[in-house]
């Protein structure tokens, strides 16, 4: 025979705010898990008839029919370890979601990627050379400009631009690049 505690034996250490709170956890408990699922008593001390308030019952439904609602320690012990396990569903799910989101994310901004590579690579190349068709020619017409015999012949008359066989050294080089470049500068800034 099993042991059975009396209403008026407990000791009353769950306050009235607790026990409402553990009755509307049961409520919701009962009310999302369906009714008459084997092994969670449902239906016992609740007010069957035949059976007393004083009367416990078994399983989770223990206590809603014992006049105030108090439960015993071991009750409340498994209502909260099953809240425990519920908020780490929810959260385990949560992250799931998280995850399986930025997956999505990273597969269509991949995706993206490949549609806007595919898409316009060569277009691209020929429009980018017709919007910057002014600084290459530019660019062609001062290099043409600076490698005629007649600058050529200019920079030879300065000793420290020829080289020991009369032709042009490394700094008359050096010095048509610089000029080159800076009158590049010149033109894009105030002409083109």
């Amino acid at each position: 025979m099993s042991q059975e505690t009396q209403i008026g034996n407990l000791s009353g250490g769950i306050s009235d705010e607790d026990s409402r709170l553990v009755d509307s956890i049961l409520n919701d408990i009962n009310g999302s898990s369906g009714q008459g699922q084997p092994g969670q008593g449902q239906g016992q001390g609740q007010g069957q008839p035949g059976q007393g308030q004083g009367q416990p019952g078994q399983g989770q439904g223990q206590g809603q029919g014992q006049g105030q609602g108090q439960l015993s320690p071991e009750q409340v012990k498994m209502i909260q370890q099953q809240q425990v396990l519920r908020q780490q569903q929810m959260a385990q799910q949560q992250q799931m979601a998280q995850q399986q989101m930025a997956q999505q994310a990273s597969v269509q901004q991949k995706m993206n990627m490949i549609q806007q590579g595919s898409s316009g690579s060569s277009g691209d190349i020929v429009e980018s050379i017709k919007l910057e068709a002014k600084n290459i020619m530019t660019v062609v017409f001062l290099c043409i400009l600076f490698n005629i015999e007649q600058v050529d012949n200019l920079l030879k008359g300065v000793t420290m631009f020829v080289a020991e066989g009369g032709q042009l050294n490394m700094q008359a080089v050096f010095l048509k690049s610089i000029l080159i470049g800076l009158i590049f500068y010149l033109v894009k800034t105030y002409l083109l």
